[in-house]
């Protein structure tokens, strides 16, 4: 690829992105990353999960640092999508407070179920209540 070539993709104009097509990627996906300050530092983890009625929730094992870390702290959820040739790509980030749900009664009544990816018992559930949603689109230039 030559300079001129290349240079077509180096200015790619940055835009917000509105609440409502937030939450639409949001709903649209299946792996997420979430992250927390944590008691080693800060802490980012792919999980699986789902939205429902503004919230996103995803399950977790009992002993997980965090099931341990989370409960009623703050937490940053992100889902992204880049397209490394046309260097264009968005993202959606949501902060807010987790909130783990020990009993699975306590549920949402339109809990569709959540598949995990990995194996084993992911008996707990933690949803994440957002205080803030944000998004960003790169377009190529």
């Amino acid at each position: 690829m030559s300079t001129g070539e290349n240079a077509r993709w180096a200015d790619g104009r940055l835009i917000e992105l509105q609440d409502d097509e937030c939450w639409r990627l949001l709903t649209e996906r299946a792996v997420g990353r979430v992250s927390w300050a944590g008691a080693v530092g800060q802490t980012i983890l792919p999980v699986n999960y789902v939205v429902i009625d503004t919230e996103i929730w995803f399950r977790t094992t009992a002993h997980s640092s965090l099931s341990r870390e989370v409960d009623e702290l703050p937490v940053a959820f992100e889902i992204d999508e880049v397209d490394d040739f046309t260097r264009s790509g968005w993202s959606v980030l949501v902060r807010g407070t987790a909130h783990v749900v020990f009993d699975a009664t306590s549920l949402p009544r339109t809990w569709p179920g959540l598949e995990t990816w990995p194996g084993g018992s992911h008996a707990l559930h933690v949803a994440v209540r957002p205080i803030e949603v944000t998004g960003r689109r790169l377009l190529p230039s």
